[in-house]
């Protein structure tokens, strides 16, 4: 069975309800938004509403360690905790646009461990240290860890209870995510933790040329994380890691998630200039003709990879609802 978690992006929380519901009755896994201030409506806020009118679960996908104290993220999960009939989760890595477009710096990961082993202990027991939280949800509340490399992986699979896989789905990614994933959970003696592999979108149309140019662009956004943190660590072979890196640096992540079209088109060009196009287009992107794409989807279950976390654009949500009425699936978290 694939499992299609869906975040939702969009310039107001009325068009943040309106995503919600029609992915929800789609048959979406869970809903996330972004905790990106600069592009979307604020995060929790979003939620609270949210809460009244899906039964999904709901959370932020992601969040950071840099822009919210320990505490205050803790409250606002038990806060909505009470309301969600869904359950809630928190989605948290290092830290991207939200992090960036605030004019800080990403957190390490020894920061991103010390944080949600802070925020978890607030959620079972009300203490960490000198921190205290007066209210504890009533059911756990799962932390799903981002990561977008392979030593951003490692700690991911040792702390979260799931794990976001930003790396891409080429066969050779998966291999290589699976082997970290084993690797930990030998280390650790726990069971190998669930991964949800990033697609960014999906991009459908009839013709399947003209549905990889409309998504294609999110390569360049992928290109631009990679690159921001080095690419030693991103499985990328070698002959590629230099061209990725100047699509990278092409990326406006002033405007992420708001991208004009005019840019997207730039950045399918450059990747395509660059002959890193149908490289990254293997690793990363779900596009073509619904038949395609359906096939597409079939074909990485088969891969191994079974749940899928995607977003929504403007354009995405008439995309991805026929996607999810052939994939209905609901995952409820305990």
């Amino acid at each position: 069975m694939v499992e299609i978690a869906v975040n939702l992006n969009a310039r107001s929380v009325r068009d943040m309800v309106d995503r919600a519901v029609r992915v929800a009755d789609a048959g979406a896994a869970r809903l996330g938004v972004w905790d990106s201030p600069v592009a979307v409506p604020e995060c929790w806020t979003t939620l609270g509403v949210l809460a009244g009118r899906t039964t999904l679960p709901l959370g932020v996908t992601v969040t950071n360690p840099v822009t919210r104290h320990p505490v205050v993220t803790a409250a606002a999960l038990a806060t909505l905790a009470e309301i969600a009939a869904g359950g809630v989760f928190l989605g948290i890595g290092t830290g991207d646009s939200g992090v960036y477009n605030l004019g800080r710096r990403a957190s390490t990961l020894a920061d991103l461990r010390a944080y949600v082993r802070c925020v978890r202990d607030l959620l079972r027991t009300g203490r960490h240290g000198d921190l205290a939280l007066d209210r504890v949800p009533d059911r756990p509340v799962p932390i799903i860890v981002s990561a977008h490399g392979l030593a951003a992986l490692e700690t991911a699979a040792e702390i979260g209870d799931a794990v976001i896989v930003g790396l891409g789905f080429s066969a050779d990614v998966v291999a290589a995510v699976t082997e970290v994933v084993h690797r930990v959970a030998d280390r650790t003696g726990r069971d190998p933790v669930p991964l949800w592999w990033n697609t960014g979108s999906f991009s459908v149309d009839d013709d399947p040329d003209r549905a990889r140019a409309a998504g294609g662009w999110l390569l360049a956004a992928h290109a631009h994380h990679f690159a921001r943190s080095g690419l030693a660590t991103k499985a990328v072979p070698v002959e590629y890691r230099d061209p990725i890196a100047a699509l990278g640096a092409s990326y406006d992540l002033s405007a992420h998630g708001r991208q004009p079209e005019d840019a997207k088109r730039r950045y399918v060009d450059t990747a395509i200039g660059l002959g890193v196009w149908d490289y990254l287009c293997d690793r990363f992107l779900v596009a073509g003709t619904p038949a395609q794409v359906h096939d597409r989807i079939e074909a990485l279950g088969e891969r191994g990879v079974t749940r899928l976390e995607t977003s929504t654009s403007v354009r995405g949500v008439d995309d991805l609802v026929p996607i999810l009425n052939l994939f209905q699936s609901t995952l409820k978290l305990s």
